[in-house]
């Protein structure tokens, strides 16, 4: 019989396990909701979606790599508490503003952006706390929890945000996700771990901290493997992500409800991949999973310009459930190594680095997407963003990832330490 998890004893973990699926339940209804709202609501154009979703992203590339010297100068879980807070507060403005009849482009832009901004503190404090209450060896396993319950919200997720967003309109349905991060919250003020901030004898400037960050990144080989990968494979598909709700609502003529649906079939597909990652690895190991998934991963965005108005829910859904699946099981399992050969004292700054790289992109490739769809057609754009996300499977299968078995309880200690510290010496 397989052992027990013991992270099923760890208390402080399954309250940042709760918090994460409470509020990745409620953000189903703002990533299907904030969209809708401008489609139906304004009538939104390509180039228009481009704008919103590039605003919404635009906060990783501002303040990225500052968040990251913040969550290592100060407790994580208070920056995450206050980040959830923030987001339920920003969020209610969109019904306010659309009951009281003064919904309009700068209110959907500057909630977009604001919400944007707390999120980004709040993922870059969230992946550089999980070391904090794991030891590195169940890294891999908490991550697969934490997907397989974050995937397994989003089944239920879209389907209920999509009959919500047809019963009361996509405005009103976004209440639900500000309910969400105030769950979220409370139970992040549940946890009793103390963290140990480590202070420098000689506090470095800002600047000089930021550069420590990419110097992480960039001298090694797996962590630039995996940020060149994951960064190239976001810069395309944001392009496809910017029009997808435009693509499915005036292109295939889906009502939100259908679209609901096929994104929920999407997540059952990330929670199988969730379930099936350790499995994928004990067969394959660690690395050769990471770069098999991020070969495989432009597949489906190509495979989506087979869908039409009269074929779209039968096409789409395995095509959603195989993305969900690649999807999760790349971000697991590159997560976890990154996170593995990473000394706690810089955990925060890795993640800020890697965000800013991976994310930033989201803007770039939102404003890219846009503008085509306007210009060659929303087909067209989601075979460029297919293409373009396979080819950013180079990165990782040109770098050491591939050669990784497994993750050592011990790395920080060896290789990983010593290549920082060259680098760093006084």
């Amino acid at each position: 019989m397989a052992e027990r998890s013991p992270l099923w004893s760890n208390r402080d973990f399954l309250n940042v396990w709760a918090a994460e699926t409470v509020s990745v339940f409620g953000s189903q209804f703002y990533l299907l909701a904030m969209p809708l709202a401008a489609v139906i609501i304004f009538d939104a154009n390509a180039s228009e979606m481009g704008v919103l979703f590039a605003v919404e992203m635009l906060p990783f590339l501002i303040f990225g790599l500052i968040a990251g010297v913040l969550a290592d100068r100060r407790g994580r879980r208070s920056i995450m508490i206050i980040c959830d807070f923030g987001r339920a507060i920003v969020l209610a403005f969109i019904p306010l503003a659309w009951y009281f009849d003064s919904l309009s482009w700068p209110i959907m832009y500057g909630v977009a952006f604001a919400a944007g901004t707390f999120t980004a503190f709040f993922d870059i404090a969230y992946q550089a706390y999980l070391p904090v209450l794991v030891k590195k060896s169940q890294l891999l396993d908490a991550n697969s929890k934490l997907e397989t319950s974050r995937a397994s919200s989003q089944v239920a997720g879209p389907s209920v945000a999509g009959f919500t967003v047809d019963a009361l309109g996509a405005p009103l349905a976004m209440v639900t996700n500000s309910l969400s991060f105030l769950g979220s919250a409370i139970f992040l003020l549940r946890v009793k771990t103390k963290e140990v901030v480590e202070r420098a004898q000689i506090r470095k400037s800002v600047i000089g901290e930021i550069r420590e960050g990419l110097d992480i990144v960039f001298y090694n080989k797996m962590l630039r493997g995996i940020a060149g990968c994951t960064a190239t494979g976001n810069l395309f598909g944001s392009m496809s992500y910017a029009i997808l709700m435009l693509f499915m609502e005036d292109s295939l003529r889906l009502e939100p409800s259908w679209i609901g649906i096929i994104l929920a079939v999407g997540a059952s597909g990330a929670v199988v991949g969730a379930l099936a990652s350790s499995r994928i690895v004990a067969s394959l190991g660690l690395g050769k999973t990471i770069v098999a998934s991020a070969i495989l991963g432009g597949i489906p965005t190509i495979l989506m310009i087979l869908a039409y108005p009269e074929n779209a829910v039968i096409v789409l859904m395995p095509i959603w459930f195989l993305n969900g699946f690649l999807g999760v099981v790349y971000n697991v399992n590159q997560v976890s190594l990154r996170q593995s050969i990473t000394p706690d004292r810089l955990q925060g700054k890795m993640n800020a680095t890697m965000r800013f790289l991976v994310w930033g992109v989201f803007p770039v490739g939102g404003l890219l997407g846009g503008m085509m769809g306007d210009v060659v057609g929303l087909r067209t754009v989601l075979l460029i963003s297919g293409i373009g996300t396979l080819i950013s499977a180079i990165w990782v299968v040109l770098s050491p990832v591939g050669r990784v078995a497994s993750i050592r309880e011990d790395v920080e200690s060896g290789d990983n330490l010593q290549w920082y510290e060259k680098h760093h010496r006084d």
